[in-house]
């Protein structure tokens, strides 16, 4: 099992190699950080979004959230108001430049994936679909189980 968990963790490195951060300065694409995408695709996927929803999917704390914030309303991406029934709530939207920003980085990501995907054989593309989402779902568990733990 420890050669197997080896492998896996080599593979994930690769994917995220691949599909995460390209440079040493943090960069992700189109001159954001891959914290800042995660922000951003998490507005762009709920109707309200807090600053923790941007902390949990962006894997920061909730101030790391809010300097997250920062940047991407320095950078005319987002903006943020307070909830009209809560105050304390501070909701964050997307401005039109950082939902099309957002949709040019999926659309360039899903092109690469497409990609590989084509050059897969099909039958290994089904496994590898199914193999995915056991271990996806598995890690959620997991998670929910040291969240409760902590």
């Amino acid at each position: 099992m420890d050669e197997q968990a080896r492998q896996l963790a080599g593979s994930i490195e690769k994917i995220m190699y691949y599909f995460g951060t390209q440079s040493m300065e943090g960069e992700c694409c189109e001159n954001i950080s891959l914290g800042e995408f995660f922000a951003l695709r998490a507005v762009l996927h709920r109707n309200i979004c807090t600053m923790q929803d941007i902390a949990k999917s962006a894997v920061v704390t909730k101030s790391g959230a809010t300097r997250i914030v920062s940047r991407l309303e320095d950078k005319g991406l987002a903006h943020r108001e307070q909830d009209q029934k809560d105050g304390r709530i501070c909701c964050v939207t997307l401005t039109d430049d950082g939902k099309s920003l957002l949709n040019r980085i999926e659309d360039q990501l899903m092109n690469k994936i497409q990609t590989m995907l084509v050059a897969m054989d099909p039958d290994m593309r089904e496994i590898l679909m199914i193999t995915l989402h056991a271990f996806c779902q598995s890690a959620d568990r997991q998670m929910t189980k040291w969240e409760k733990l902590s």
